[in-house]
């Protein structure tokens, strides 16, 4: 049992405050001046790390474990990894390829709307098994966005089915959510082990989340549509820069999936060297581009992975973690209730705390000697979880937060009720086919 003594109490309303700024994203007045700080994402998790020290609720070796990590989690390499995936993606997306396929999609749909719904859930579930969701959802919403706009379509389903698909499909490969990062890394599953488990409840859940969309919006989905008159090739703005930025994602993937045992290079290390051959060819094209490329960037994510890393590992240290494993290990006393508890669970807590804070915080508790669970289906069980329960609230990604603001900006307003309705309604039965098959692989 854990006592509640002072430095405990500390570590959880630091971290429950700092959950509640992420979202609530508050204005603050900058003392004796007239400016205003936003306190968002980027910061919050720093603030609340810095009063934990401050507080000497943590010291210099926990800031230590928080950024070089403890057992097989190390959070210096998943930020490199999603951040030198990101530069790659946002380099190829700035010479036009993404946009290039999408207006590809809409030509190929012949002006079938039902067909253009289904491409689109291809498409961005496509995208999102080879780069970070957040790099999909800032490519395909204005896209979508504006291919509804010119051709005359209701956005709202095709944006759902974007939405909903990067979420499912992301959990598919390892690097299709920086939340997968974290939980593989937990529990040492390669990239072609995590693919081995995850890919085929990513198709199926998919497949029926593709269905339930389907019946869901059925009638806001015109039969046929005025197919925009926009030549693809046009979208291409250096296509010699598409054709290279295309070889070095390939490359990326491709040695990413190679086992470890045959290259002796980590995952980071295999990211970073191929975003620095992009950086280095998009010097000699295009310097002049650099700095558009980098203000799209998601600078943001590092102090918010640091400062969560930090606070997350104040609360294994001070006994939280302990607590909560001894809890999870009461509903882990099958295979079964393992998987379907901690895949309803975790959604669930991913949808009210956002899956990033989450998936770290449940990471460590399966790492805790009071927990007793099957570590493997905890942690297949957990990535799932964090890759659903964005689909249930905007809360529960920033990916959300990030697509309903570009929406908003557009005029497009999709609030937080109207985006659980749908969540709640289509979401549960997607788990449990995920659930269904990750039991299934495993008992077999």
């Amino acid at each position: 049992m854990v006592s509640l003594n002072s430095p405990n109490i500390v570590s959880m309303l630091i971290f429950v405050v700092t959950i509640f700024l992420v979202f609530k994203r508050p204005a603050v007045r900058i003392p004796f001046t007239s400016k205003y700080l936003r306190i968002d994402y980027g910061l919050a998790p720093i603030f609340g790390a810095i009063i934990l020290l401050a507080t000497f609720s943590i010291g210099i070796d926990t800031i230590t474990s928080g950024i070089t990590g403890d057992g097989n989690v190390k959070p210096y390499s998943i930020i490199i990894l999603i951040m030198s995936l990101s530069y790659i993606c946002v380099s190829l997306d700035f010479t036009g390829f993404f946009e290039y396929l999408s207006l590809r999609i809409a030509r190929a749909s012949r002006g079938s709307g039902k067909r253009l719904f289904v491409y689109f859930f291809l498409l961005t579930g496509f995208l999102t098994l080879f780069t970070d969701n957040d790099i999909v959802i800032l490519t395909m919403t204005l896209i979508i966005f504006y291919v509804g706009k010119n051709a005359g379509l209701d956005p709202i389903p095709f944006l759902f089915a974007e939405f909903f698909a990067v979420n499912i499909l992301g959990m598919a490969l390892y690097i299709g959510n920086p939340t997968n990062l974290v939980a593989a890394d937990a529990y040492g599953l390669s990239f072609v082990e995590f693919a081995r488990w995850m890919f085929l409840p990513s198709v199926f859940a998919a497949t029926s989340c593709l269905f339930l969309l389907w019946m869901v919006f059925r009638r806001r989905i015109p039969g046929k549509f005025e197919v925009p008159k926009i030549d693809p090739h046009l979208a291409l703005k250096d296509r010699t820069g598409a054709l290279f930025g295309s070889i070095v994602l390939t490359s990326t993937i491709l040695f990413m999936s190679l086992p470890f045992s045959w290259t002796g290079v980590h995952l980071w290390t295999i990211a970073l060297f191929f975003a620095i051959l992009m950086f280095l060819h998009n010097i000699v094209s295009y310097r002049s581009g650099i700095s558009a490329i980098s203000s799209r960037m998601p600078w943001k994510i590092v102090p918010f992975l640091v400062g969560l890393f930090i606070i997350v590992e104040s609360l294994a240290s001070t006994g939280w973690t302990d607590l909560f494993a001894s809890q999870l290990s009461k509903i882990s006393g099958s295979l079964v209730t393992t998987i379907f508890g901690i895949g309803f669970l975790s959604s669930l807590s991913a949808g009210v705390m956002n899956n990033h804070p989450m998936v770290i915080f449940f990471a460590r508790a399966f790492q805790s000697p009071s927990f007793t669970g099957p570590q493997l289906g905890s942690t297949l069980a957990l990535i799932a979880g964090s890759n659903f329960g964005a689909n249930f609230t905007l809360m529960g990604a920033l990916a959300g937060i990030m697509w309903a603001k570009m929406l908003s900006d557009k005029g497009t307003s999709i609030s937080f009720s109207e985006f659980s309705k749908y969540g709640f309604l289509i979401m549960p039965p997607v788990i449990a086919v995920a659930c269904l098959t990750l039991l299934a692989e495993l008992m077999i």
